[in-house]
């Protein structure tokens, strides 16, 4: 699995720049690609009897919004020509009124191997404030989805930390695999999560069979720590914490959740986190 294909959804802040410097270290593959997307929120105000743009511009019609998004993308198009010359850019400026929605069909459109979201925000109060949840298009998707924040904007991957669980994470090798190249000496530090009913012997079996898969493809590390899991998100983010994780992989939701509205594990991460999260869509397998 390559990340041959990457879809960066723009918003021209300091989350454009972390996120399409990550896309141009991590895309490849025998047609690498990267498609810019800007979505300005257009929401109707019949009272007025015309449309009021939610964006940072200050045009009067849809023409002149358009002219100027396209110029600023093409500045980002170019850049990545200059860093890239063997990746082939597109961009693209729909109008939807949902920012997820919008994100969703194009990846699905242009058959994304991975999306990649910047994100400096920090709502850990307020979390219903966010407008894109990432674990939320992973899971829909079936996409895998990078968040970044500008604490990641120069960091290399070294040290990536795995939950697992008593099934199999398939789609989790096959996305450290993407990783697992000459650019990258990774560490990889598989966490298993007991939980209460668990079966010793399916956990034991599951860990020595990602462990091997893992000693025999990856130029790097591979360690496991054991975790009795009490809440299964904030067990994971505090053990990132601990060992100063790079890159976090999960699958979205079930690992993912802080406990209420549509809190993510970036929400209590600081914009000048280094740990990058990355959600894989859940597996179909019996074993990881």
């Amino acid at each position: 699995m390559k990340f041959n294909t990457i879809l960066i959804p723009v918003d021209f802040s300091v989350n454009t720049e972390v996120a399409i410097q990550k896309g141009i270290d991590l895309c490849e593959g025998p047609n690498p690609a990267i498609h810019l997307l800007h979505i300005p929120q257009i929401v109707p105000t019949s009272a007025f009897g015309y449309y009021r743009y939610l964006t940072s511009y200050s045009f009067d019609d849809i023409g002149h919004l358009t002219v100027e998004v396209t110029e600023r993308l093409r500045k980002w198009q170019f850049y990545i020509i200059s860093k890239r010359p063997d990746i082939a850019t597109f961009c693209w400026i729909p109008y939807d009124d949902s920012i997820e929605r919008a994100i969703e069909q194009k990846a699905k459109s242009i058959h994304a191997d991975l999306i990649v979201i910047g994100k400096n925000s920090q709502h850990s109060l307020l979390p219903f404030f966010n407008t894109v949840i990432p674990n939320r298009i992973a899971k829909r998707t079936g996409i895998s989805v990078l968040t970044v924040k500008p604490g990641a904007f120069s960091n290399n991957i070294r040290t990536v930390v795995v939950p697992i669980g008593v099934k199999f994470p398939e789609r989790k090798v096959e996305v450290i695999n993407s990783f697992g190249n000459k650019k990258y000496y990774m560490h990889i530090r598989l966490l298993l999560l007991v939980e209460k009913g668990d079966d010793p012997g399916v956990l034991q079996a599951s860990l020595l069979k990602i462990f091997r898969l893992l000693k025999n493809r990856c130029s790097g590390n591979v360690s496991f720590e054991a975790l009795q899991a009490s809440n299964k998100a904030w067990d994971i983010l505090n053990y990132c914490r601990k060992v100063d994780a790079d890159l976090l992989i999960v699958h979205p939701e079930s690992e993912t959740r802080m406990g209420w509205f549509n809190k993510h594990i970036s929400d209590e991460l600081p914009s000048n986190s280094k740990t990058q999260i990355l959600a894989v869509s859940q597996d179909n397998l019996s074993i990881v």
